[in-house]
């Protein structure tokens, strides 16, 4: 049998193998690249800073599926948990986002 050389991992080599690794990348990303100030004309930064929190903490409570969390094998799905997992991310971004618009915030 011939030896294949194996020459040190890149970072190519790793988001082929392991298509989990490249979707956290994109979603640390597109995060890194979205505004993060909520302004309201009537609050102070730390107003729009309580009202986001509060707005996070009713998203976290309100997502489907947050409240059990799912145990899976090590076998079980190939990374499902992972997707599920930044789905619901996204799912209680989307909650958060529109609590802040309702209440009356912008993004800049």
């Amino acid at each position: 049998m011939r030896a294949t050389p194996q020459g040190p991992q890149t970072e190519q080599n790793i988001m082929n193998k392991n298509p989990a690794a490249l979707l956290c990348v994109l979603a640390l990303t597109a995060c890194a690249s979205s505004p993060t100030s909520w302004y309201r004309e009537t609050s102070s930064a730390d107003q729009a800073e309580r009202d986001r929190i509060q707005c996070e903490r009713q998203a976290r409570i309100n997502s489907p599926g947050s409240s059990t969390p799912s145990y899976r094998g090590i076998n079980a799905g190939g990374g499902s948990g992972v997707s599920d997992g930044l789905a619901n991310a996204e799912r209680q971004s989307g909650m958060a986002n529109d609590c802040m618009r309702a209440k009356g915030y912008t993004l800049r």
